[in-house]
């Protein structure tokens, strides 16, 4: 899909989040400024989440209640960006939360971390197309 503004990539988001039953491993792939923390926007507006969601890049990892209908999960969003080694995700306690049915990890920048990864994740390709658009590609 391509999206036309951030309003639309937000609504991406959202429109995703609708499909999501807890459990999944979603990794956000892209060059910096492509719309990943975007779209994690809209997936917790469709999850119910009302904190303003900012990229964990500092902190590397925050969780947030949220729900699907009436069921309470967590999401977890992760930015690898920083890390330098597996074994910083390991120490943050990211394995805590792959698998688990009450929450959905979205990891930013997946691939620095991918041999932890469970072989079901869902990856979504982010691609500055020029400054108001990017091109989304949703990889199961």
């Amino acid at each position: 899909m391509i999206s036309y503004s951030p309003q639309e990539t937000i609504e991406y988001g959202r429109q995703f989040a609708k499909k999501l039953k807890g459990g999944e491993v979603i990794g956000l792939k892209g060059e910096l400024g492509s719309g990943k923390t975007t779209f994690i926007k809209g997936l917790a507006k469709g999850l119910k989440i009302q904190e303003i969601i900012t990229s964990p890049t500092f902190v590397i990892l925050k969780t947030y209640p949220a729900k699907i209908g009436q069921k309470k999960i967590k999401l977890a969003h992760l930015d690898c960006y920083r890390l330098k080694s597996i074994q910083d995700a390991k120490s943050i306690g990211i394995e805590d939360y792959l698998g688990r049915k009450d929450t959905i990890v979205v990891i930013e920048w997946p691939e620095k971390i991918s041999k932890i990864l469970p072989k079901n994740i869902i990856n979504i390709h982010f691609k500055h197309l020029n400054p108001s658009q990017r091109k989304i590609i949703i990889v199961k």
